[in-house]
């Protein structure tokens, strides 16, 4: 069962002529039947298949109303990413609003500030996950090196990827550094973290949902979302499975 969360044709405006739109619709319908990965339980990969077809077996968790939560009294060992399994699409899919305006001071890997709306101008691949993380971060990171391969040389010199870190304490910039070089990310790349409140609100835009565990994970959604040149959410997939990719390569390689 497909897992993607596209644009839905009743909140698509100025993008009905693109073909592609229609091989990327929402499949939000029938629900997102694979449920997100712990941080903390590599495991789940291998439950949230069989699971499919449970998607209301699990409630969508709280999310922190700060940057430190309080987790007391929860077995960090059994929290999934199903907790934050976001069950409606991002307010923003399939609207005019450019994620752009959400603000905020940003710093990437190589020490250079600015505003997000300097991206403007090719496509994004955006994830929002943190450099610590040994479990499903990765998993992103490798899809969305997946994605580059799969694209187009033209799709791939309007592309960037993006990844906002979550963890705004620890994820320094020379930290986010070293990420990118032990990781080879290539020049396309950009590691950028803000403080917590401008994280905050880029995550509730993206319907990034995340908390702070005491052993010092972060459970997230595992979702990569595609902005288009003006900084448009127009798609979302997750982030763990090639079937959450691959309509996103498709979007890209039609829309460069």
């Amino acid at each position: 069962m497909k897992t993607i969360k596209t644009i839905q044709n009743t909140t698509v405006r100025n993008m009905t002529t693109h073909p592609c739109i229609h091989t990327i619709k929402l499949t939000l319908t029938v629900g997102l039947c694979i449920g997100l990965l712990a941080c903390s339980n590599p495991d789940a990969l291998n439950s949230a298949a069989t699971q499919g077809n449970q998607a209301n077996a699990t409630s969508e968790s709280k999310v922190a109303a700060d940057a430190h939560h309080d987790m007391k009294g929860m077995d960090h060992q059994q929290m999934n990413h199903t907790d934050m399994n976001a069950q409606e699409p991002a307010e923003a899919l399939g609207q005019d609003y450019s994620i752009y305006q959400v603000g905020g001071d940003w710093t990437d890997q190589n020490s250079n500030t600015f505003e997000l709306d300097k991206l403007q101008g090719k496509n994004q691949v955006v994830v929002m996950a943190y450099t610590s993380c040994q479990h499903t971060c990765p998993v992103l990171v490798q899809s969305m090196k997946q994605m580059y391969k799969e694209m187009t040389p033209e799709a791939r010199s309007q592309t960037e990827f993006l990844l906002a870190t979550l963890d705004t304490e620890r994820d320094t910039v020379d930290v986010m550094k070293n990420f990118a070089e032990h990781n080879e990310l290539g020049d396309n790349w950009r590691l950028i973290r803000s403080n917590e409140a401008s994280t905050r609100v880029l995550a509730n835009t993206l319907n990034i949902k995340y908390q702070f565990a005491d052993n010092g994970d972060i459970n997230h959604s595992n979702l990569i979302s595609v902005l288009d040149k003006d900084g448009r959410l127009v798609a979302q997939g997750v982030g763990v499975a090639d079937s959450g990719i691959q309509p996103l390569i498709e979007y890209l390689n039609t829309h460069s």
